[in-house]
């Protein structure tokens, strides 16, 4: 296989994948070593950083393949441009912040990276591409780095950093071709208003500062979905890669189904162990928003044939839904196409069902691209792709969103069955601060002691 990479058309181009690189630091997966993990998981592993020029993601990449473009269906378009397709991971925050320099030493407007937008704006994704990929709704993804090795339990900044990245998405929501959603119907508000649906979603427990608390936070912020991990352990569960179970914190915050009712948990990163106790324990449905098949690509951030399984919508069985990533590390290094990335959805509804897959690209988070999907506009080449599989319009219609639409709105009926219950009180044992409530307890008796009241008679 021979990558092809195209002439960064400006500097400015050459200038934001810098930015991105050190915005990544330690978190670019794609460009990484895998076959290492140590005993604690795989940390944010040695980073290989692709020099400006070479990278394809933000300026389209492509493969000499055998690939050959087809027609895009009428029927494809006319499917589209009446049910909303849905996107469930994009990066586009990440690229934002980074062009805006949004850091601590060099800050600048985030506001015009956030009206840059409009087009034509290098990496996978601008409104012009998404009107011409007919998108209905999308996943913002909140990205920030993760620890590496033990560091996790430490303090650090990537709650303030995933907050930025929120205002981020507040801003783009400020511009009249997005609108912010939360539900199944604020989706379909948005389609008819000739708008996209905006969503956002948090890549990586680490984001959560170890703590359950957070996690309520980040629901009232209209956050929908919380990945467990992303590249490293954190409090709560393990990596892909390792084979360690979830922590007891995290299956107490589980089991008290108001934090997860509101928060969806995407298992895409997360160990094997951690994929099959989160499904056994919890009564949501599972979810994976960027996420492959290990045995249609052996890497170890893919899905087991046994967890795909569990998701079928049998009895005992737990009827979430998948959404293929459209990364050539997780699809197929040879020769990734289009085609292949169909040929992976036919995989995985082969053993969960057609009611169980939708669409993550992982768009502006992936360093290459597959042939036939460079970026947002070639949303209507896969459907046609998967009409002419004689898949039904019915069937469509669920693959593009329909499915986790099904999903969404029987997580929110759980999460108005489950508002009254108690919330978990569970504290992270490793925290740093853990002596902290000890000290203010023992401030307070001793002010007690200390108190002495005047009462007259």
């Amino acid at each position: 296989m021979v990558r092809n990479k195209l002439t960064p058309p400006n500097r400015m181009l050459m200038q934001l994948q810098l930015r991105v690189a050190a915005e990544l630091r330690c978190s670019m997966w794609w460009a990484t070593d895998h076959s290492d993990f140590s005993a604690l998981g795989p940390p944010c592993l040695s980073t290989i950083l692709v020099p400006a020029a070479n990278v394809g993601s933000l300026y389209g990449t492509f493969y000499k393949t055998a690939f050959q473009q087809k027609e895009v269906s009428e029927g494809a378009l006319d499917l589209m441009s009446a049910h909303p397709l849905i996107d469930t991971h994009v990066d586009l925050p990440l690229i934002l912040r980074a062009s805006a320099h949004t850091d601590i030493d060099n800050r600048s407007n985030p506001v015009e990276a956030a009206e840059q937008i409009a087009g034509p704006y290098p990496g996978h994704v601008d409104v012009p591409k998404l009107r011409q990929g007919k998108l209905g709704g999308i996943f913002m993804a909140v990205r920030v780095p993760c620890r590496s090795g033990t560091d996790y339990f430490l303090p650090s900044d990537d709650v303030r950093d995933a907050l930025e990245q929120v205002d981020q998405i507040q801003l783009i929501m400020e511009e009249k071709e997005f609108q912010y959603a939360r539900s199944s119907e604020d989706n379909l508000k948005a389609f008819k208003a000739g708008k996209f649906a905006t969503f956002i979603g948090v890549e990586g427990g680490h984001m959560l500062g170890n703590s359950l608390s957070i996690l309520c936070i980040w629901a009232q912020l209209g956050v929908r979905y919380d990945t467990l991990t992303h590249t490293g352990y954190n409090a709560f569960a393990s990596s892909a890669g390792s084979g360690d179970p979830l922590d007891p914190l995290y299956i107490d915050g589980l089991t008290k189904l108001r934090l997860i009712g509101t928060v969806m948990i995407d298992l895409s990163h997360v160990s094997d162990e951690t994929m099959r106790q989160s499904i056994q324990i919890s009564k949501a449905h599972a979810l994976f928003f960027h996420s492959a098949a290990r045995a249609w690509w052996d890497h170890p951030r893919n899905i087991p044939d046994d967890v795909l399984d569990m998701i079928r919508s049998e009895e005992g069985k737990n009827n979430g839904v998948i959404h293929c990533v459209f990364c050539d590390k997780f699809v197929g290094l040879e020769d990734p196409t289009l085609q292949k990335v169909a040929d992976l959805i036919e995989y995985i509804a082969k053993n969960c069902g057609r009611a169980h897959v939708g669409i993550g690209s992982d768009f502006d988070g992936i360093d290459y691209s597959v042939e036939g999907l460079e970026d947002a506009t070639k949303y209507p080449d896969l459907i046609s792709e998967m009409m002419a599989r004689g898949w039904t319009d019915e069937e469509i219609i669920g693959l593009m969103g329909g499915n986790l639409m099904r999903v969404l709105d029987e997580v929110d009926r759980v999460q108005q069955r489950s508002k009254d219950q108690e919330p978990s009180g569970a504290v992270y044992d490793q925290r740093t601060d853990d002596n902290l409530p000890g000290l203010a307890r023992g401030h307070l008796e001793e002010r007690s002691n200390n108190l002495t009241l005047d009462i007259e008679d």
